[in-house]
């Protein structure tokens, strides 16, 4: 049964605190005991109290008693309460941490299809779908079903006629519940994904302002966020509120019709002398006792369902295969850095090929250039030596291995990569170059600044290299921030380097620094570097052309202007030869 699945799931992110739930559950069961013992007390004090001769010791003994019940039942709510909240809390960031740790683990494939916007709703949603059901549900509703439960049992030994009168309320409320809960969990899911797709689209607001403000496209922006949540999410939450209140609306008409009849029936009992003064008050504290947890069944397992809804779905996430990291793997204790292609073809549908047939060897040290035009490959090619995406077919060797049979992390610290479009961490400039080296010194992050041309512009600031660079790096320049790469990839100190574009963003003086940094700095590293502009690449030690995914030429620059192929149209058409 579904159900039975939900409280799997429950159970699993509560078993890893399970003392603390044990001990918050017995206190909580206690206290239900207690709360659903009171009104028999003070029913039999009523009782007490009527006849002509009283004990006014026994009478007293029973305000006290009554007394200290109330008093230890509310400590234990405090405690239970106090408790289930520290728990929920706890489970909560277990979940936003674990789904947070994997999505960091999936592959680049699955971070270029999801909206960061969408995936981040539904992981937060989740989480406080979690908390309520582990910190309310859990710990208040269920004890406040087992203080009916026992109260009900007790008004049973009273008066079993009332006892079963209280209990048939029960059926056409759960009837009700049952009847109602698909429709309602329906259209709750479909509010969940407009108000997913609604996030998605104001976080790309969030991250494309400048772009926004550079078309002067604000009002074009705002009519699509109105359009997600004035039109789409508004009619989706108004259709699941009125099906929620409609639902409440017939449980407490037969809730209220319920109660009326049975309290008229125990008023004819006290009538007819078939109950005492003392148990038609017991009955009405046992009625009230009953009243508030039959009432709130609707709401609480519909949100129960509503919840487990979303936590699913969050979950949906942590079953999507992540990367394999082959922990077992190679580690080599020297990288020469010869990389080579054999018949490496790729395309994340195998019908749609975006490399076909790649054949090539670079040998170590020595400096590949790729280029050709938008959409032929390029960047694809260099992403398979990461692994970032797993050939269809052929091989990708390092030094002679298959790099699918090498540590995968290990992999990547052999290889630095300065992407075309940079994106910093909203943090100091320090950390943003430490990055590529987590334990790199003071000095050797001034080093790599340095030679990445950065240093002089980070001692400008007032903070130097602690000043913030500001979401994704908006407080600093285009050619600043890649520079700033330039330099967390240089820290690294790779066998690998991977430009792609690294200098297309400097003015010429810039250029000119950097060029002449990453020159010394390539020196013994295999060096691909992906460019448009064909005078960063005239030097390189090999050039390969892309053409539909395919290497239609390679060779020196000398070598290929003689051919007058395709490299040679790209080169008159920037030059004008």
């Amino acid at each position: 049964m579904e159900i039975i699945q939900e409280f799997k799931i429950i159970w699993e992110y509560l078993r890893k605190y399970k003392k603390a739930v044990k001990k918050t559950a017995i206190l909580a069961m206690v206290g239900a005991t207690i709360t659903a013992i009171i009104p028999y007390i003070y029913g039999r004090l009523v009782d007490a109290v009527s006849i002509e001769v009283f004990s006014l010791d026994f009478v007293l003994a029973l305000l006290g008693i009554w007394v200290l019940m109330s008093l230890c039942s509310a400590i234990l709510k405090r405690i239970v309460s106090v408790s289930a909240s520290f728990t929920s809390i706890n489970i909560s960031n277990d979940l936003i941490c674990e789904s947070s740790e994997h999505i960091i683990n999936l592959p680049l494939s699955f971070h270029k299809e999801k909206k960061v916007g969408e995936i981040l709703s539904r992981i937060t949603r989740a989480c406080e779908r979690l908390r309520e059901i582990i910190g309310y549900m859990t710990f208040w509703i269920l004890p406040q079903f087992f203080t009916v439960l026992v109260g009900v049992t007790i008004l049973f030994f009273v008066d079993w006629r009332l006892s079963l009168g209280a209990l048939t309320i029960f059926l056409p409320s759960i009837i009700i519940t049952i009847y109602r809960t698909p429709s309602i969990l329906e259209a709750s899911k479909k509010l969940n994904e407009k108000f997913d797709q609604g996030l998605g689209i104001i976080n790309d607001s969030f991250l494309n302002v400048q772009s926004i403000k550079s078309c002067a496209a604000e009002w074009f922006q705002k009519e699509k966020i109105d359009s997600s949540y004035k039109k789409e999410v508004a009619s989706a939450f108004k259709k699941l509120i009125i099906l929620w209140h409609n639902t409440t609306l017939c449980q407490q008409i037969i809730l209220s019709l319920g109660f009326l009849i049975i309290f008229g029936y125990a008023i004819f009992l006290l009538k007819i002398n078939q109950i005492t003064s003392g148990e038609l008050i017991m009955f009405l504290g046992y009625l009230n006792l009953v009243q508030a947890p039959l009432s709130d069944l609707l709401y609480q397992w519909i949100s129960f369902q509503q919840g487990m809804t979303v936590i699913k779905r969050a979950r949906k996430l942590l079953f999507i295969k992540p990367e394999h990291y082959n922990l077992e793997g190679k580690i080599l204790k020297e990288v020469q850095g010869k990389v080579e292609f054999k018949n490496v073809s790729f395309g994340y549908k195998e019908k749609n090929l975006i490399l076909t047939d790649i054949n090539l060897t670079a040998p170590a040290g020595k400096k590949i250039a790729i280029v050709g035009g938008s959409g032929e490959g390029k960047t694809t090619l260099v992403d398979l030596i990461s692994l970032y995406f797993i050939p269809t077919r052929g091989k990708i060797l390092i030094d002679s291995i298959d790099i699918k049979k090498l540590n995968l992390s290990f992999l990547r610290k052999t290889i630095a990569y300065v992407p075309q479009e940079i994106i910093l961490f909203n943090d100091t400039i320090k950390s943003n170059i430490q990055y590529g080296k987590p334990n790199a010194s003071e000095q050797e992050i001034i080093e790599a600044a340095k030679a990445a041309n950065a240093h002089n512009f980070i001692e400008a600031f007032p903070k130097k290299y602690e000043q913030l660079v500001g979401e994704r790096g908006i407080k600093l320049s285009t050619g600043q921030k890649q520079r700033l790469a330039i330099a967390r990839a240089l820290i690294r100190n790779p066998k690998i380097l991977i430009l792609d574009e690294a200098t297309s963003s400097l003015d010429m003086e810039s250029e000119r620094l950097v060029q002449g940094a990453l020159e010394k700095l390539i020196k013994n590293r295999t060096t691909f570097i992906i460019a448009h502009r064909l005078s960063t690449v005239r030097n390189a030690d090999k050039i390969l052309v892309l053409e539909k995914g395919k290497i239609v030429e390679q060779g020196t620059h000398k070598e290929l202007i003689k051919k007058k192929g395709r490299y040679f149209k790209f080169y008159s058409l920037q030059f004008k030869i």
